[in-house]
């Protein structure tokens, strides 16, 4: 079991660091394009879809620190309606496994248009990068995710059975 948490803050440090990383680059291209653009009258020539990869990149795999943390947006009316702390935990565990079973279908969809990008050897119009290795982050994020829900269904689960 400590491996398993080692694992997961490995994990989570990570990403924080690295989706890090890459809003600080986001931040330097996008300030050099309006600089190049507005101040020197010069286009930067298809860096202008960099940021918005950097981007897709920074919300999926945000997206799994998110969900490790169990801090997606929720319908917070919902349980101040039922006192219930049982019944509480119930709907937090129903709710959670509809995530996940969601997401699982989604990672089988992520997975799907990955290996079809690849195989069709699609890339971008601007400075012809893959666009399979984008989609994978896609898919990672949602693995990602989909482990994570899993797992706080299963910690909701166990919080309704210990009463």
């Amino acid at each position: 079991m400590q491996f398993l948490e080692k694992l997961d803050k490995g994990i989570d440090a990570f990403l924080k660091y690295f989706t890090g990383v890459l809003m600080v680059l986001l931040t330097i291209i996008v300030c050099a394009m309006v600089i190049s653009r507005y101040v020197f009258r010069i286009q930067m020539g298809g860096i202008e879809e960099l940021p918005v990869y950097f981007m897709c990149v920074c919300i999926w795999l945000g997206g799994i620190r998110v969900s490790r943390n169990d801090a997606h947006v929720k319908i917070e009316i919902i349980y101040s309606l039922i006192k219930n702390p049982r019944a509480q935990n119930v709907l937090r565990t129903l709710t959670s496994l509809v995530a996940a079973l969601v997401l699982t279908y989604f990672c089988n969809s992520a997975w799907l248009l990955v290996i079809r990008t690849y195989e069709a050897g699609t890339i971008s119009s601007s400075i012809g990068f893959p666009l399979w290795i984008a989609y994978s982050f896609e898919l990672i994020g949602t693995v990602g995710m989909t482990i994570y829900t899993y797992v706080n269904t299963i910690k909701y689960a166990l919080k309704v059975v210990k009463g």
